[in-house]
């Protein structure tokens, strides 16, 4: 049967025999708020230029290739658009009740997948700074294991502390 006919909707790839989900998150929605911020002002941008040249002699000249290029703008945001999209929906802290998986989604075909035993866990720590994330409860998660990687960071998470309190109460 392939992967996206599981029965479960908290099921992954690689998940262990009686292992059940617990919590599966992805980075704060305010991270993205900025970018989609930039996307608005370069979107507006051709119609401000549209505003400024349109009363010039030569813009009928070039008015083609204005809107052509135009065209070429809108496309291009489109695409940075959908990459930060693809981003964040990708990039997936999950926690089950044998080990935390991070899968970090770097570009178009490049993830990264880092996973720890719950028994390795040595301390965890939340780390929130800013004005916005204290007012969201967005922060960054930071397990300190006794693995091979020292310290496993899952940036951006909401609502860090109780994530950290899930991850403490779950049977060793």
């Amino acid at each position: 049967m392939p992967l996206f006919f599981t029965a479960s909707k908290n099921s992954f790839e690689g998940q262990l025999t009686e292992e059940k989900t617990v919590l599966a998150t992805r980075k704060h929605w305010f991270v993205l708020f900025f970018p989609f911020w930039a996307f608005l002002f370069l979107a507006l941008l051709p119609f401000l230029i549209y505003f400024f040249i349109n009363n010039f002699s030569w813009y009928n000249i070039i008015s083609s290739l204005f809107w052509f290029l135009v065209i070429i703008h809108f496309l291009l945001l489109w695409l940075l658009l959908f990459y930060q999209i693809m981003l964040y929906i990708l990039t997936v802290a999950v926690v089950t009740n044998k080990r935390i998986i991070r899968i970090d989604q770097k570009a178009f075909f490049i993830y990264e997948r880092n996973e720890m035993e719950l028994d390795k866990i040595q301390d965890i720590s939340v780390n929130i700074q800013g004005i916005f994330a204290t007012f969201l409860d967005f922060g960054d998660l930071q397990v300190q294991t006794a693995g091979t990687i020292v310290k496993f960071t899952f940036p951006q998470l909401p609502n860090p502390q109780k994530i950290k309190d899930i991850i403490m109460g779950l049977p060793r």
